[in-house]
């Protein structure tokens, strides 16, 4: 009988997650001999509280995987004996792959036959290279390669910034019809363009108006390694009327989070707050709210964060906030959402508290204690059903 011997490549930390204020069952894929190992996903359940993790390694030391009395894989998946060495070239990797502007094909093995098609500009953590070929995870978490010719990698950027929703999942609807998906990504990509010309540079986790899982966006995130990872979302049924904006900012928090990360997030929380509803406050608008709107937290049933976009980018190491700029479904704030102007002053905003974050010790502010909470997340930001964009 013969002896394989394998040498475990050393994955990109991180990738193993979900997140977000909509979690979805956590799950990994196991990886044949013949493939690279698939970033493993570990997602939240919908409510947002038990969340089921698999850590994954961290590493970036290039690692070829060779076996020694060689194997192959039947139909069956069984394996079977050849009669001659098989040698797996990976190399641990990591940052995000950008599609190109002719799109890429994917195939399930580097240099298989293509089997599908990517759209233009999306970003795909990455966690593996061999020759031309690039191991990465899609936005509807298949592991899979594409050429590494038809995109480039991105490999770090000092913040990663989250459009919420996307695709078939709008989000919170208007009554005048914008969705939050379409809000979230004008707002986020404002954002980017703001940090950019203060020097800081920023990466976006959804890139276009597509549906993608929250483990997907916290694994590009998590594979550029930023300083800190921010979430944008707009709000839907508040308690009532507010003197002035109705802002929700979130830190990370739970069991699993070390304190100190949870204080940076808080910072983070509390000066993305400050400078937003300092903005928002120069317009005029029939302002609503939750009564406990401010700089807060929100634990889960299992004793860590409720929204799994924090668990997660915390659980990989990484400082973020989940912002609730605005309510989209008040009437009178969709009106002044539906403006550049002000979706631009919310993006200034928002890059604003992040420069302070990265530039200053500034402390925020808004912090408030928040109310019990029973209701579950919102559904959405799982595979199930979820298509790549092609």
């Amino acid at each position: 009988m013969n002896t394989r011997v394998l040498l475990l490549i050393v994955a990109l930390g991180g990738t193993a997650c979900a997140g977000g204020s909509h979690a979805s069952e956590g799950r990994s894929a196991a990886s044949s001999s013949t493939s690279a190992p698939p970033v493993s996903p570990a997602s939240a359940s919908t409510g947002g509280g038990g969340a089921a993790r698999e850590p994954s390694t961290t590493g970036s030391s290039a690692t070829a995987v060779t076996t020694s009395g060689p194997v192959a894989s039947t139909t069956t998946g069984k394996p079977v004996a050849t009669s001659e060495s098989v040698t797996d070239h990976r190399v641990a990797a990591s940052g995000a792959f950008i599609v190109g502007s002719k799109g890429a094909g994917v195939a399930s093995q580097p240099g298989g036959a293509v089997t599908g098609r990517l759209r233009a500009g999306v970003a795909l953590a990455v966690d593996a290279i061999e020759g031309a070929w690039a191991h990465i995870l899609t936005p509807c978490e298949n592991h899979l390669w594409v050429r590494t010719g038809d995109g480039q990698i991105e490999q770090t950027a000092d913040i990663v910034i989250d459009a919420g929703h996307g695709g078939p999942e709008s989000g919170a609807v208007g009554q005048g019809g914008l969705t939050e998906a379409e809000l979230n990504l004008a707002v986020a990509r404002m954002t980017v363009e703001a940090l950019a010309a203060d020097g800081v540079t920023a990466a976006l986790a959804r890139t276009g108006d597509y549906r993608q899982t929250l483990a997907s966006r916290v694994a590009v995130a998590t594979a550029m390694h930023p300083k800190a990872f921010v979430s944008i979302h707009h709000n839907a049924e508040p308690d009532g009327q507010r003197a002035g904006p109705g802002t929700e900012t979130y830190y990370q928090v739970g069991k699993d989070v070390p304190p100190a990360r949870s204080a940076q997030s808080k910072r983070l929380a509390g000066l993305i707050y400050e400078e937003v509803t300092k903005t928002l406050s120069q317009y005029s608008a029939d302002w609503v709210a939750d009564t406990d709107a401010g700089a807060k937290y929100r634990t889960g049933d299992s004793g860590n964060d409720y929204y799994g976009v924090l668990r997660l980018s915390a659980a990989n190491g990484v400082v973020g906030s989940l912002a609730e700029l605005a309510f989209l479904s008040n009437p009178s704030e969709e009106a002044l959402l539906k403006r550049d102007d002000v979706r631009k002053a919310e993006a200034g905003a928002v890059a604003r508290g992040i420069v302070r974050y990265l530039r200053s010790e500034d402390p925020g502010s808004g912090f408030t204690v928040p109310y019990p909470r029973t209701e579950p997340a919102g559904g959405g930001g799982g595979t199930t059903g979820c298509v790549d964009p092609s």
